[in-house]
């Protein structure tokens, strides 16, 4: 029995050892990040939204953003809440990232991307503390899918299961393209995504095919720009008898 356990305290040293270095040179270790919620139940509409700010943002964008979603999703929210800004401590912020070159041809620098695992974490535990129906977080931070860490630099991804999804600004800003900055179009471009990703968490993880619905997949920036912020017939359709079974 003493060699048993001799045995396992070497494990155990060695598991620690390995998960500090996955750290240090930037690999998602699964285990880093709970996305448990053990009084999960079914989404009952209307109910209640969420907004977490995860970097530098006007707090005045937020009303904008309430005002938009307000029109598109009439009626679906009792409220719609400002949770304000959320900073990772160090460790949480390091866990995860992993670095990787912007698509753009003319650059060779690498940035640090993070798994979008690390924002649902949050998300999760504060839409239950908040009472939440669902929660939206916008991050500055460029963000990659720990679904399949093959997708970077995303502009948002939704947890249907969880019912949160985060939407990443730094690929909706016209400096990241060399250009100069345009504030109204910025935030234009965060208002759609956001709407886009709340649709997938009221409707399903399918995109539209209408080139001008919001629910249409964007592969870059002008095909965001393209479209419009509200849905094609179809998708209100859709919103229309979800409004019918849940009775409101």
């Amino acid at each position: 029995m003493p060699k048993l356990q001799k045995y396992q305290q070497k494990i155990r040293k060695y598991k620690e050892r390995l998960k500090r270095l996955i750290t240090r040179i930037g690999i998602s270790y699964s285990a880093d990040f709970d996305l448990k919620d053990e009084k999960l139940e079914k989404l009952i509409l209307p109910c209640h939204l969420g907004i977490l700010f995860f970097g530098d943002f006007d707090i005045d964008f937020f009303f904008k953003i309430k005002h938009r979603i307000n029109q598109v999703y009439d009626s679906f929210f009792f409220n719609i809440k400002n949770l304000g800004d959320h900073n990772f401590s160090f460790e949480i912020f390091s866990k995860g990232v992993k670095k990787e070159y912007r698509e753009m041809k003319k650059s060779s620098d690498r940035i640090k991307i993070h798994p979008t695992n690390k924002f649902y974490e949050v998300l999760i535990n504060k839409r239950i503390e908040e009472k939440l129906g669902m929660i939206v977080a916008i991050t500055d931070l460029p963000i990659y899918s720990s679904s399949n860490d093959n997708v970077l630099f995303l502009f948002g991804e939704t947890n249907l299961k969880h019912r949160c999804c985060v939407v990443s600004s730094l690929k909706l800003k016209e400096q990241y393209y060399g250009r100069n900055k345009n504030q109204d179009l910025f935030e234009e471009r965060v208002i759609k995504e956001v709407i886009h990703e709340i649709g997938h968490i009221i409707m399903d993880s399918t995109h539209c095919v209408n080139y001008l619905c919001v629910m249409r997949f964007s592969k870059g920036v002008n095909e965001i720009d393209d479209k419009s912020s509200d849905f094609c017939s179809k998708c209100k359709l859709k919103l229309n008898q979800i409004r019918t079974d849940h009775n409101f």
